[in-house]
């Protein structure tokens, strides 16, 4: 059955109330679904799962696949609950549907929730598709459904055996059950065992179809040239030389940029060398990023205060002690290794996207607002993708490309160049946080944060657009300019950029936690971890030097200042003891360690670290995560390792400068990844749990910058403050 058939198919039969919600079917639904299994051969059990006549079993996910293992984790889930080898489950990726929104009330990929939203409701799913299948044997073979069992995709009971394919027509006619037994721990034979990824072959031998693989008919390709400051408009173009180009159709001119369109994409990148751009002064033309660093260390007024508990003056006013310093962190791009990308077709007032986009809805949303095309005209199909890290929640290249189609009239493909990644992209805002600690008698008594930030909802009003996608588009443009007002204030504070701050676990006698928001004309976005990529940077970092200054050990403080037989106190157990961190080192090296608390899983650290050359070498890390039940070990394993990396890499190295409104880093040779013969050796342990899955995907990311920090204050005794930390190292005063 084709894949449009079975939309129209379950969006006639089944009404969906949230994130993978099972819509019972009765009255007519049910005569559709026997009607369609009579006509094709297929159950189709619920809006995301379907039994083929063959017996493999149609999984939709409605989540983009970006690397991170959703599609394997989802087929684990739903193969395990079923009872069919996980080789005989077929992904099929959800376009824009509203009966496939998350628990964020659209249809998005990210904040590490994919499992935790699925763990219960995607089991549930499976087990009703396996309870309406052993029904029809049962019922065949006239003996009690308790009696029967499933085994490797058929049902058997006694000697006879029934295979899925069989039974499909019989079972559609069985009534779908609204409280499907699951299986418990001990009956799981894929959840928490090791698989390989379902997707790993067709990665290998090139089948497998990314945003920048598709194509379709009579589809041209585009080539943007974008100004040299954010925001800039074209004022004049002269492409008369290039339209004489071979391959070229056109060379368009819009509020955003220049597009050259031509037969080929290398064609239009060969002719965009002949157009001459002249461009205004852009939206950022003032923005100066070592200003506004300067600007925020001198920044003196008290912050909107987020969380107080003691009496923190006081305990400030009888410190025998006090440290604390200002820690900072710079603008990040994304740089996901497949460049933004879309193919779109806009025919009259609808409008086709093959996208890897993390958000369908809020890719409907951007191009609604480009074309004028209404939402429910616009159909999405999501690709697999090359990295998103919440780059790809945005919509801007989706748009571009609605806009060119719009004017060519044909479906077109746009792919911007590195150099337009790094120079148009929505950054990680850049951060100032002051903190202070207060030592009385030896301990800590107190501690004080001020975070200053760029809010990331200030450049997400897509996203709120998104969500109220059935509003009319004046009332929704109005809700979103109070959004707008209301955040771009100083009397309102930034609750993205305190998360690891505001809900850490640290229990301080006395605390006080504000923050204030900072303006600029750059757009910011969720970087992968958000906030806690830098709040746990500050809060390890402070901890630590409360660890120094109280003349304790760094596990010993943290035990101190956290509950007593929590899961961070098992964790840091655990990790001490994998990391063997009172065994002596080598000469010139040293250890340091940091924990953090995100998307309800608990990470901790250590870092073995030496100076090689003057440059910050990173030997080994111990990794220890407590992220609930295990649903793909070797995955969970995978993302610990990544998101190591992937932090790594900005702690050392990665910064975006800007300079009168121009971006400095245009590629890999300015914001360097690291390299291969530079990765540590990782060592990750998963904490054994039969409680629900926690996020994975972002959680190892935050505690890697301070796990360094750390141990470079024991091995230089230097206490960097600053990212990127090779450059800090270098500048320090």
């Amino acid at each position: 059955m084709s894949e449009l058939t079975r939309r129209g198919f379950l969006q006639g039969m089944l009404v969906a109330g949230g994130a993978l919600t099972l819509a019972a079917c009765g009255g007519n639904g049910q005569a559709m679904r026997i009607q369609h299994a009579d006509q094709t051969g297929e159950l189709v059990a619920n809006l995301y799962i379907t039994v083929l006549a063959s017996g493999r079993v149609a999984l939709v996910v409605n989540k983009c696949e970006f690397g991170q293992g959703v599609s394997t984790g989802y087929a684990t889930l739903v193969a395990d609950e079923i009872g069919v080898p996980i080789d005989h489950i077929d992904i099929h990726f959800a376009g824009a549907n509203p009966a496939m929104n998350g628990a964020a009330k659209i249809q998005i990929t990210g904040g590490s929730t994919s499992t935790m939203e699925a763990y219960i409701p995607l089991r549930h799913a499976a087990a009703t598709a396996r309870e309406m299948l052993i029904a029809a044997a049962a019922e065949q073979w006239h003996v009690p459904a308790k009696d029967c069992r499933v085994v490797g995709g058929h049902v058997e009971h006694g000697g006879e055996k029934l295979p899925f394919g069989e039974l499909t027509k019989h079972a559609a006619r069985m009534p779908v059950p609204s409280a499907p037994r699951l299986k418990t721990t001990s009956e799981f034979t894929l959840i928490g065992k090791h698989d390989r990824r379902i997707d790993a072959r067709s990665k290998v031998d090139g089948t497998a179809v990314f945003g920048i693989d598709v194509s379709v008919p009579n589809m041209v390709h585009a080539y943007a040239i974008h100004g040299p400051v954010y925001g800039a408009k074209p004022l004049t173009v002269k492409a008369a030389a290039a339209k004489q180009r071979p391959g070229v159709i056109d060379v368009l001119a819009f509020d955003w940029g220049v597009a050259i369109v031509a037969t080929k994409y290398w064609q239009a990148r060969a002719a965009a060398a002949a157009v001459e751009v002249t461009w205004d002064k852009g939206l950022a033309h003032d923005l100066d990023s070592a200003k506004l660093q300067t600007a925020l260390r001198a920044y003196d007024r008290p912050g909107q205060p987020a969380k107080d508990y003691g009496h923190v003056d006081e305990a400030f006013d009888r410190a025998e002690l006090k440290i604390g310093g200002t820690y900072e962190a710079p603008y990040l791009a994304h740089a996901t290794l497949e460049p933004q990308n879309a193919t779109v077709s806009v025919t009259g007032r609808t409008c086709e996207v093959w996208a890897p986009t993390q958000s369908p809805t809020i890719t409907q949303a951007f191009v609604r607002d480009a074309t004028g095309i209404a939402f429910e005209d616009i159909t999405v199909h999501v690709t697999l993708a090359g990295g998103g890290f919440g780059r790809r929640a945005y919509g801007d290249v989706i748009a571009q490309a609605a806009q060119i189609s719009q004017r060519i009239e044909r479906p077109v493909k746009l792919i911007w160049t590195r150099e337009s990644d790094m120079t148009q992209a929505y950054y990680r805002p850049v951060y100032s946080a002051k903190v202070e600690g207060a030592v009385r008698d030896g301990k800590v008594s107190g501690a004080k944060l001020r975070v200053l930030s760029q809010p990331i909802l200030l450049s997400a009003t897509e996203m709120l657009g998104a969500a109220m996608a059935a509003l009319p588009r004046p009332v929704m443009k109005m809700l979103r300019s109070a959004a707008q007002s209301i955040f771009s204030t100083s009397s309102f504070g930034d609750i993205i950029a305190i998360e690891g701050i505001a809900n850490s676990p640290y229990q301080f006698h006395n605390f006080e936690l504000t923050t204030d928001p900072v303006q600029t004309k750059i757009p910011v976005a969720f970087w992968r971890s958000v906030a806690n990529s830098v709040t746990g940077f500050v809060m390890e970092g402070l901890v630590d030097e409360l660890a120094v200054a109280t003349k304790q050990d760094p596990f010993a403080l943290r035990r101190a200042l956290l509950p007593e037989h929590s899961k961070q106190s098992r964790v840091l157990d655990a990790l001490e003891q994998l990391s063997n961190w009172s065994a002596p080192l080598p000469e010139g090296r040293a250890r340091g360690m940091a924990r953090h608390f995100a998307f309800d899983t608990e990470c901790a650290q250590v870092a073995e670290v030496s100076l090689v050359e003057g440059r910050i070498r990173v030997h080994r890390v111990y990794c220890v995560v407590d992220c609930g039940i295990a649903v793909n070990p070797d995955i969970i394993k995978a993302q610990m390792e990544g998101a190591i990396i992937f932090g790594l890499s900005a702690a050392l190295d990665q910064e975006i400068t800007i300079v009168d409104g121009v971006v400095q880093q245009r590629n890999y040779d300015t914001y360097p990844l690291l390299r291969m013969f530079e990765a540590p050796e990782i060592v990750v342990h998963i904490m054994p749990s039969e409680e629900s899955p926690t996020g994975v995907g972002e959680p190892g990311l935050p505690p890697i910058a301070p796990a360094v920090a750390n141990a470079l204050f024991r091995l230089t005794g230097k206490r960097l403050r600053r990212m990127p930390f090779q450059r800090a190292l270098k500048e320090y005063v």
